[in-house]
């Protein structure tokens, strides 16, 4: 495998727009406000209509010039609702007005806490095209574990009382779907019960955004602890098992794995083996590589580019996003050498990171992801006869197998990409001043 460098098949498909920099919730997890990230205080409260414009025409040229026919916006804040309903209807009508006549159709989603949906803004939504996600953690008791307001309360009760909003408008494109943080100290097996309670067409699962210098609960680096994925495994084998008559809702991180295992072309910027292709664009217009990023410290996603001044092909520049962009393939020797590197891609780069070693470290998941995936593979492969298990190439494998295979390889591995991952690391004297902070 040959370092990635910069060239023209670098792109974006997936744009992340921070209309709101604000947000009407405090959730203690949050990268953007409580996880040492303090740049939001310097960004405006809501996104300007220049910035707007600009967005629209820069992302118009880089589809026209990459030959793409198919371009996402998603809007994220903070809570992007705190934009107002004029907001999204110009940006819509906008971006119609500049993309359908070039054949190039933009798609919209949004990513919302749900706490301010009525049914007037689900109309709104379902008249400008724009399908929603909800953020919700599970029950009242673990939802209200983290995701609660400025005055301490929790939002479950609020929350939930969207989610019914929007499921039952008339009003409505598709269902809306679920985002939730896993929290594992909750019941697995309650969680998917309780969304299922709650007639939930899909739901996505993702880890608590966590890295080397800022661990995530209950986190051990022995090969035995286990805990995501263990709390993973016990939701997955009763979906699995569930029949889909039986309203069995979508679980896209199941569902991608499967899909991979499959041998489909699945892969997000969380897993597979391909490019990220998503950038974001922060309020002030400011373009960066995934804003989940600013978990490695305060500060770390920012540079000088922004829409108002750069077109998105120039964001390839920085380092930061090309690292991000190609996250999947520039990885560190243990990841090189591992038998589920194309399902797995290394994880979610955020969860790389170390002051110490900047990315070159495998996911702080990685026993996690590595004992997951074993385990769904395991299922499929076993349900496929023998005799064509060999024609595909296809075998079963202990996750303690695993282990041993790659500590053995990993001994004569070396990551050509060491020094570009190593780059973000924080030098001598910095270190030296957080060990005494």
């Amino acid at each position: 495998m040959e370092p990635i460098t910069h060239n023209s098949e670098l792109r974006i498909k997936y744009l992340v727009v921070k209309v709101a920099s604000r947000c009407n919730l405090n959730c203690t997890y949050c990268y953007m406000y409580n996880l040492g990230d303090n740049s939001y205080l310097n960004q405006p409260k809501v996104m300007s209509a220049k910035v707007v414009d600009a967005i629209i025409d820069k992302a118009l040229g880089h589809c026209k010039r990459m030959g793409i026919d198919f371009f996402v916006f998603s809007f994220h804040g903070g809570e992007p609702l705190l934009a107002g309903k004029p907001f999204f209807k110009s940006f819509v009508k906008k971006a119609e007005e500049k993309f359908l006549p070039e054949k190039i159709q933009p798609y919209f989603a949004l990513q919302t806490n749900g706490v301010l949906l009525t049914d007037d803004w689900c109309q709104h939504f379902a008249e400008l095209g724009i399908e929603i996600t909800i953020s919700l953690d599970g029950d009242k008791e673990t939802n209200d574990k983290y995701r609660i307001d400025h005055k301490g309360r929790g939002s479950y009760d609020r929350v939930v009382k969207g989610l019914k909003i929007a499921k039952n408008s008339t009003h409505k494109i598709l269902p809306p779907g679920v985002l939730s943080v896993i929290n594992i100290y909750a019941d697995p097996v309650s969680v998917y019960q309780h969304f299922k309670d709650l007639d939930i067409h899909w739901f996505d699962l993702n880890h608590p955004d966590a890295n080397y210098d800022s661990l995530p609960p209950e986190y051990s680096p022995s090969p035995d602890s286990t805990p995501y994925a263990d709390w993973l495994i016990k939701m997955f084998d009763v979906w699995f098992a569930e029949k889909k008559d039986d309203k069995r809702p979508q679980i896209r991180l199941f569902d991608d794995i499967v899909r991979s295992v499959l041998g489909f072309n699945q892969s997000t910027d969380a897993l597979g083996n391909h490019r990220s292709e998503v950038l974001v664009v922060e309020t002030d217009g400011g373009l960066e590589a995934v804003d989940t990023l600013k978990v490695c410290g305060d500060g770390f996603t920012k540079n000088s580019l922004n829409v108002l001044r750069n077109e998105f092909d120039e964001v390839f520049n920085d380092d930061l996003v090309e690292l991000y962009e190609n996250s999947h393939a520039m990885l560190p020797a243990k990841c090189l050498v591992c038998p589920i590197k194309d399902i797995c891609g290394g994880g979610y780069i955020p969860h790389r990171y170390s002051s110490e070693n900047g990315f070159n470290n495998p996911s702080i998941y990685c026993n996690d992801w590595l004992k997951l995936i074993l385990h769904i593979r395991n299922k499929i492969v076993s349900l496929i006869p023998v005799e064509n298990r060999e024609d595909q190439n296809l075998n079963l494998m202990d996750y303690k197998e695993a282990l041993d295979i790659m500590e053995y390889l990993e001994k004569d591995c070396i990551s050509p990409y060491t020094e570009a991952l190593e780059k973000f690391r924080k030098h001598e004297q910095q270190l030296e001043e957080l060990v005494l902070v």
